[in-house]
């Protein structure tokens, strides 16, 4: 079965913009914010150890697979093969950050991230 892949064209705030966005929502919920705009740091180095120095300039968001594979029942034959998934979002052996789950059959147990 082929893949479904839907693509969209996204806004892209500024970065000033998106400073004050988070900014004016998290001063709704605290007594003090403040928000500003750095370089990446080094995600090589603790607490990220990733394989890479930064996000690399090509950021990508997916939706694969989801809650409806795992409520109200299973779906074990729901496997996804990120090397796939990095082509299809035209990133062929992209390093892929961000929330995860592993099937038993590839770790011999469900596990999360």
């Amino acid at each position: 079965m082929a893949s479904k892949t839907e693509k969209f064209q996204l806004h892209v705030p500024s970065l000033e913009e998106l400073r004050q966005v988070l900014e004016n929502g998290l001063k709704q919920n605290f007594a003090d914010a403040k928000v500003s705009v750095t370089d990446c740091p080094d995600l090589t180095q603790e607490p990220f150890t990733f394989p890479v120095k930064g996000l690399c300039g090509k950021p990508r968001i997916t939706d694969v697979g989801g809650v409806p594979y795992v409520i109200p029942v299973v779906h074990p034959d729901k496997i996804y093969n990120m090397n796939a998934v990095s082509k299809e979002v035209e990133l062929p052996g992209a390093f892929i950050l961000g929330a995860g789950a592993v099937s038993s059959k590839t770790a011999g147990m469900n596990a999360e991230s």
